[in-house]
């Protein structure tokens, strides 16, 4: 019998890029700018921090593992993970990332219009109150 390929592995290739939707913890296997900070060297084999906001280009697919080229502008302090750092993440968690911010984004985007919604009827009304008390 033969069964087709699973479809998020299908789905992902080279190049496909992901924004990162929360904080998550990440082992480097490599930096391509290793920078100073904090009294320590970024590098090979650490365990730092990637934010949201964040952008992960793959790089390289091996089976359910991705390696991932990770990128984000300013920057970064404490444990944050560089800019131009390498890791490995599996092909769901990139997806589920991808998911999750799009999720987030139209999350975002309806509050932000609830929000507009609610102001704007509050100044009708104190425009109305206003009018009324003259």
């Amino acid at each position: 019998m033969i069964t087709s390929p699973d479809p998020v592995a299908r789905e992902i290739k080279e190049g496909d890029r992901a924004i990162v939707s929360d904080w998550a913890w990440v082992d480097l296997v490599g930096d391509l700018n290793p920078v100073k900070r904090d009294s320590h060297e970024f590098g090979h084999k650490r365990h730092y921090g990637i934010k949201r906001g964040g952008i992960v280009t793959v790089v390289g697919i091996k089976e359910d593992r991705l390696l991932v080229f990770y990128s984000i502008s300013g920057t970064q302090g404490g444990t944050s993970c560089p800019t131009r750092s390498l890791f490995f993440i599996t092909k769901e968690e990139f997806s589920n990332m991808k998911a999750e911010y799009s999720r987030v984004r139209k999350s975002k985007e309806s509050e932000e219009e609830l929000v507009e919604r609610l102001v704007t009827g509050w100044l009708v009304g104190q425009s109305a109150e206003n009018e009324h008390a003259k």
